[in-house]
């Protein structure tokens, strides 16, 4: 049982963390095993992500006086909270991929870059390309005109070229 000064600790930090950076998910893991927990945690934990299990209460005494007031005020059951930083796209791959084995857990609330995000929002978000793979896209489609550019000016010497040989072939 958490002593009281635990508690005020546990409130202050998710309360500070609300007001920094407010991208999480909720989740609901009840009737899963501990296993099946453990392999969420570690999927989470290789995007630096962290899990905790906390309670209620303790969740909605963070986010009084907050945006979130209203959605928190309604928890019941058994919640894990992930905080979320940029890496939300691998967090939510994760998620999805342990899903897929353990299709008890879903997701009471999540809120991500300043919006509400549903079960199948962060679905489509899971298949989005990682960062990494969109700044390649991007540096692919400023690479574009230049490469094109480039096969053009090639083009018009190796033309001159072949026109001066058969002109030499002819005569």
């Amino acid at each position: 049982m958490l002593r009281k000064v635990e508690k005020e600790a546990i409130v202050n930090n998710f309360s500070s963390a609300f007001n920094n950076a407010p991208s999480f998910l909720l989740i609901n893991y009840a009737g899963s095993k501990v296993v099946e927990f453990e392999s969420l945690r570690k999927e989470f934990s290789k995007f630096n992500t962290k899990i905790s299990v906390v309670k209620n209460t303790l969740l909605q005494k963070a986010t009084k006086n907050t945006d979130f007031e209203e959605h928190f005020s309604k928890l019941s059951g058994e919640t894990a909270i992930a905080l979320l930083d940029d890496n939300y796209v691998d967090v939510a791959k994760s998620f999805m991929k342990v899903k897929k084995d353990v299709p008890l857990f879903e997701i009471k609330f999540g809120y991500i870059d300043g919006n509400v995000v549903t079960m199948e929002e962060l679905d489509s978000i899971s298949k989005l390309p990682s960062r990494e793979g969109l700044i390649g896209q991007f540096v692919s489609v400023l690479n574009q005109p230049l490469v094109k550019f480039l096969y053009a000016a090639k083009a018009v010497p190796s033309s001159l070229i072949n026109v001066i040989n058969n002109l030499k072939d002819q005569k």
